[in-house]
């Protein structure tokens, strides 16, 4: 009798698809080399372009609202239910569970654990930290039960502040996001600040190798799953905390027994999908009641999609922002549930491309309340149909499909304007910054 598979799962901050293959000629072998041994997902998208809602979907196949992470772990959120994480569906199976390095969907100072074991997390620099969750994941790798495994990889990087440049031509030759606008693209200090974005992944890619190279020497390779992917678009301008692609779009490489590598899968899928498939790909039955759907027929064959749409949400972030999109192949509905059309800066990293795009003045850009793109003529999603006559049919579609999942997810939204929680710490819409000034609770 066979043993049961394993499951490795590595994940890292604000990558977006800023990384191989979804961008070619990076300094990161270990993601390249991955990508071609394993399956490639090209339009998969977070449920929540912003970090703790958007990992509380991935790793409880949910919506972030009905997990209970309407914000940030560090800003005073939590899970509603922990033995809703994969980690505990898999304990409860029979797996050991383990976490090395980074996790954001809980908070570790209190409530149930939810891993078996955490290996210890130092102080230091960021880059120490990562570089030492990636050796005790080693560590454990080489020391690896027979019995079957879970083990949860995270790091900080590339999440801003950015590790400098070390190569002085790197900026010259880096490719700036297309989705910023064309009065800042080219400026020095974003060509610089997308080689630090570049030099903090190329940091990620080298622990990553670490881990990879680790199982390959532990001999369980050939019955290990290994996950790569990320939680929302790069800390730029108009990307992370935004409903296009440019912040929903996410990176997911996978590499299981089985599968056929070098393959690229352009279904639309959502990362609330990896709970359901890895349950399959296990041998794990999956709760009845996830909003994730199995991509296991994409896999193997059995079909070329499995949606017809996606949904994402922002709520709260550094500062409130409440939104909903409903995302298809060729069209993409963003709704802003507020009535104040001013942009929250503080959702906006600071760093030198925002200070920028600041002096461009597009931070003071109204916020339209309805946006409606079309994929096919606006893959960059920059010019707004809503109030096209020749649009009102497919944005009516949309508008619906929403509203028929707000009511199937129970959206908070549909109990009126959210209200900051008692203990939380969001900032005003005045707030140029994350560091407030802060709302009152209620």
């Amino acid at each position: 009798m066979s043993l049961p598979y394993n499951l490795l799962i590595v994940h890292a901050h604000d990558v977006g698809r800023y990384s191989p293959p979804y961008v070619p000629d990076l300094p990161t072998p270990n993601l390249e080399r991955f990508a071609r041994e394993g399956i490639v997902f090209r339009n998969m998208h977070t449920a929540a372009p912003t970090c703790s809602p958007s990992r509380a979907a991935l790793w409880t196949g949910r919506t972030a609202h009905e997990a209970g992470m309407l914000g940030l772990v560090h800003r005073g959120f939590d899970m509603h239910d922990r033995s809703r994480h994969l980690a505990r569906h898999l304990a409860s199976n029979g797996y050991h569970t383990v976490l090395a390095g980074q996790q954001h969907e809980f908070e570790e100072s209190r409530g149930e654990p939810v891993y078996t074991v955490r290996l210890p997390r130092p102080e230091g620099d960021r880059e120490a930290v990562d570089r030492d969750a990636a050796e005790q994941a080693a560590a454990f790798l080489r020391r690896a039960p027979a019995s079957p495994w879970m083990l949860s990889v995270g790091f900080f990087y590339p999440h801003r502040p950015f590790l400098p440049a070390r190569d002085a031509t790197l900026a010259q030759r880096v490719r700036v996001p297309e989705c910023l606008p064309e009065d800042v693209r080219e400026l020095p200090e974003v060509r610089r600040d997308v080689a630090d974005y570049v030099t903090s992944l190329a940091c990620t890619d080298a622990h990553f190798g670490l881990v990879l190279d680790a199982l390959e020497a532990s001999g369980q390779a050939d019955r290990t799953i290994v996950l790569f992917t990320t939680d929302h678009g790069i800390a730029f301008p108009e990307m992370k905390c935004n409903l296009t692609a440019h912040g929903t779009g996410i990176a997911c490489l996978l590499r299981a027994p089985g599968t056929e590598a070098g393959r690229e899968i352009d279904a639309l899928v959502s990362n609330m999908d990896v709970f359901p498939t890895l349950c399959d790909l296990l041998g794990v039955s999956a709760p009845a009641d996830l909003h994730g759907v199995s991509m296991a027929p994409l896999l193997d064959g059995r079909a070329t999609s499995v949606r017809e749409d996606i949904f994402s949400e922002i709520n709260f972030h550094a500062a409130a922002e409440p939104a909903r999109c409903v995302r298809t192949e060729d069209w993409n509905l963003i709704v802003r549930f507020d009535d104040d059309p001013r942009k929250p800066l503080a959702n906006v990293d600071g760093s030198p491309t925002r200070d920028r795009w600041l002096e461009a003045g597009y931070g003071a850009a109204p916020m339209i309340p309805v946006g409606l793109y079309d994929l096919r003529k606006d893959p960059l999603e920059r010019h707004d149909v809503s109030d096209r006559p020749e649009s009102a049919g497919m944005r009516k579609d949309l508008e619906a499909r929403l509203s028929r999942w707000l009511e199937q997810t129970d959206d908070p939204l549909l109990k009126g304007p959210l209200r900051v929680p008692a203990g939380a710490r969001i900032a005003t819409r005045e707030a140029t910054g994350a560091d407030g000034p802060f709302e009152r609770a209620g």
